[in-house]
C-alpha cells in the first residue's frame, strides 16, 4: 500500500503551538522559529517530506483545516467516508485480536496514524456510516462510539479482502452504491 498525501488548504499552516510573548532568537532543539512562536516543521530540507504536521494520512482527499484552538482532519466527500471506513475496518481486521473493538475518534486517529483528531462532523459521518453498515454506535462518557463486533459477516468479507481497495468495493455494494 503506497503512503499518500495530505491536501492542505494554506501551504503554511503549521501544528498550534502556545504563541510565546516575545520572538525567540535562534532555533533551539530542532524548532523553526517564526514571528513569536516556535514551530515544529524541520529545520530546511533535510530529504524529508515536509507537511506542516507531519501525518500518515491515508487519503488524498482528507484535508488538513486550521480552526480557532486545534488543527482537525476534514473529509471533503462521501466517497472519502466510505475510503475512510473501509480503511478503519480493514485495520482492525488485521490488529485486533479479540472478538469486539471499540472504535472511538482517538481510536481512529490512532489506526490512521493521524497526529490530529478528525473533526467532529467528520466523526459523525463515519458513526452514520458504521452504523448504516450494522455496528452498533453507542454513546460513551466522553463522546461515542462503534462497537466492532468481529463475528459480523461483513467482518469476515473483510478478513478475506486482499487490500483496501477491494474493502472499498464490499463497502459500496453494502451501502448500495
Amino acid at each position: 500500500m503506497s503512503q499518500m498525501e495530505v491536501k492542505f488548504q494554506d501551504k503554511s499552516m503549521k501544528p498550534w503551538v502556545s504563541p510565546r510573548p516575545d520572538p525567540v532568537a535562534g532555533t533551539q532543539g530542532g524548532l523553526k522559529v517564526e514571528r513569536g512562536r516556535l514551530s515544529l516543521a524541520p529545520l530546511g530540507s533535510e530529504g524529508r517530506d515536509e507537511t506542516p504536521n507531519g501525518s500518515n494520512a491515508s487519503d488524498a482527499s482528507v484535508v488538513v483545516k486550521r480552526y480557532r484552538r486545534f488543527v482537525a482532519y476534514r473529509v471533503t466527500s462521501f466517497d472519502d467516508v466510505v475510503r475512510l471506513v473501509a480503511e478503519l475496518l480493514y485495520r482492525v481486521t488485521r490488529d485486533n485480536r479479540g472478538s469486539v473493538a471499540y472504535l472511538n475518534g482517538r481510536r481512529m486517529r490512532m489506526l490512521l496514524g493521524l497526529d490530529a483528531p478528525i473533526h467532529p462532523i467528520d466523526l459523525s459521518v463515519v458513526y452514520e456510516v458504521l452504523s448504516r453498515l450494522g455496528f452498533e454506535v453507542v454513546e460513551q462518557s466522553r463522546g461515542k462510539a462503534a462497537i466492532i463486533n468481529m463475528g459480523h459477516p461483513l467482518i469476515k468479507e473483510i478478513r478475506n479482502a486482499e487490500n483496501v481497495d477491494d474493502v472499498i468495493k464490499i463497502l459500496k455494494t453494502r451501502l448500495g452504491e
